[in-house]
Parts: structure tokens; sequence; C-alpha cells
């Protein structure tokens, strides 16, 4: 039997929005992916997150964001580890749980720019290739070769959808319609995330 090609997509997800939804299906589809693991941070290395919502909270989310796609699917490996979360821990973890899949990172290009930061990085790209998302226009940047060997690129729409924006408009009470899938809205309206006062 074929091993399943699966793609794991990271991040706060603080929340999830329309640009992650559609480069993921982008992904998945140029990379011949089986299906693509959606893995929400417990609390991410690289980042203050002064407006971080509770994970069950983002985890919630994502859940809501992706139903209906049989092609993604969520895990909370990262959220019940608990403290901050490590790409090359999760992937360790996987690959022993699931050695009948063929496990790809999906990185947007920002991120592979500080890839060498990252915790480990040589065992990251000796366990699993980049699948690496490039936007429209964006400038071409080196990339450490001890890591373009292992990547592959794919492109991606131009969205200019960020969750720091979608944040911002919470807090100004201004509309977030569009911006993210509609069950995801009215959850933080439900919930009051980000001191929401949008309706």
């Amino acid at each position: 039997m074929a091993r399943q090609r699966v793609g794991l997509f990271g991040g706060s997800f603080n929340p999830p929005h329309l640009a992650h939804l559609i480069v993921a299906e982008q992904v998945r589809e140029q990379a011949g992916l089986d299906r693509v693991l959606w893995v929400p941070c417990h609390t991410p290395p690289h980042k203050d997150e002064q407006e971080l919502a509770p994970p069950h909270h983002r985890l919630a989310m994502v859940r809501l964001a992706v139903e209906g796609n049989p092609f993604f699917e969520i895990s909370d490996i990262e959220i019940r580890r608990g403290g901050r979360s490590y790409t090359i821990d999760t992937i360790r973890a996987l690959q022993a749980q699931h050695p009948d899949w063929e496990l790809m990172l999906i990185l947007g290009e920002d991120s592979l720019r500080t890839f060498h930061t990252w915790r480990a990085p040589e065992e990251i790209v000796a366990r699993v290739p980049l699948i690496v998302y490039r936007r429209p226009g964006a400038p071409d940047h080196p990339v450490d070769p001890r890591f373009l060997a292992r990547t592959t690129f794919v492109e991606a729409p131009l969205l200019e959808i960020s969750a720091t924006e979608i944040r911002r408009r919470c807090r100004e009470g201004r509309s977030i319609r569009y911006l993210v899938p509609e069950p995801v809205r009215q959850y933080i309206i439900q919930n009051q995330l980000y001191r929401v006062t949008v309706r």
C-alpha cells in the first residue's frame, strides 16, 4: 500500500482566516497531498503574542474553519503537549505514531527565510521535505543551501489578510465578515475574543 502524503500545516491560527484556507488548499493540490493536517500550536516560540487566544479557543476555531473539506484534518498534539510548541517535537511524534505517512512540512516563504533559527532545522529537513508557498510578486530571497535541496516551491495567491489585522478590527469594532469563515466570526463574537465589539 502506498504511503499517504500528508502536509503538516502548523501555526497559532489566532484566528484562522480565509487566506489560511486558500493557501492550504492550493498547496494540497499543487503538491499532490492526500491530506493537510492542521496543527494549532500551544505557545508559539517565535512570537510574543499579547493577544493570543487560549489554545482551546484556537483549536475550536480551526475545527470550524476546516469543516466540510474532506482533505483537511486537525491534530491537537501540540496543545495536548503544552508549553512552547517546537515543530521538531511534533514531527518526531507524528512519524512514530504514523509510519504509513509520508510527512511534509508546509511553510510560508517568510518562515523559510528564518528557518535556520528554528529548533533543530537540520533534523527537520532530514526527516521531512519542505513545501514552501510563494506569493505572486514577492521578492526572491536567498535560501540557505542546506535547506534548498529539500524544498519544493508552490504558488499561492496574493491575499492581504492577516490575523493581526483581524484582531485589530475586532478591537476597533469593525467588521471581520468575509475575512474569516462565518462560523469562526460567530465564535469570536460569542466568546468575546480579541475584545470584540463587532457584530
